[in-house]
């Protein structure tokens, strides 16, 4: 029996190490750049989506980035619409801060370099919306968009927020990693 269990060991090590190994080629500055929406759609079909939207993720030191979204909802078009996260390169990928964003995941292709962020409602319904977005090197222009991205920048870099949250390297980076996808 031991002998048995040596190789299929010394295999599960070999996996863990590879894994490990490719997890930690991956850097923030991979993620640097302006996306655009492409598509946004709900499960069950709803409402909940974006019309519009753009992320820009920054880079804020070796170890650190910043994601801004500003985007405009389908149900509300003049509905406040943004968000900001921080994102953490650590040995084994790169990390969503834990603070409130248990309820997304987001998903970069390295080939194509898209994003897709996948979010749970709070409904009864149970929705899940998926979001795409698609590189791009054109300025933004859309007047909303870019007032919702620039409160999303103050908000982020607010001394209050600071104050009460702690500067973003010293925040928790440990339960939501986004996932680097592979192409076979």
């Amino acid at each position: 029996m031991l002998c048995f269990l040596r190789p299929l060991t010394a295999i599960a090590a070999a996996i863990l190490l590879c894994g490990t190994a490719t997890a930690a080629g991956l850097s923030t500055q991979e993620l640097v750049g302006e996306y655009n929406l492409t598509t946004s759609t709900t499960v069950p079909a709803g409402n909940w989506g974006y019309t519009k939207g753009r992320v820009s993720v920054r880079q804020l030191d070796d170890r650190h980035i910043l994601i801004l979204l500003a985007c405009e909802w389908k149900r509300e078009p003049k509905a406040v619409c943004g968000n900001h996260f921080f994102a953490q390169q650590r040995e084994d990928g790169v990390y969503l801060q834990d603070m409130n964003t248990d309820f997304m995941r987001i998903y970069f292709d390295p080939a194509g370099r898209s994003l897709t962020i996948i979010s749970r409602g709070a409904d009864a319904r149970e929705s899940v919306r998926r979001d795409v977005f698609a590189p791009t090197e054109a300025p933004l222009e859309d007047r909303a968009l870019v007032r919702r991205m620039k409160r999303e920048q103050g908000s982020a870099e607010h001394k209050e927020s600071t104050r009460v949250f702690g500067h973003y390297s010293k925040r928790a980076y440990q339960n939501n990693r986004i996932e680097f996808q592979r192409n076979p």
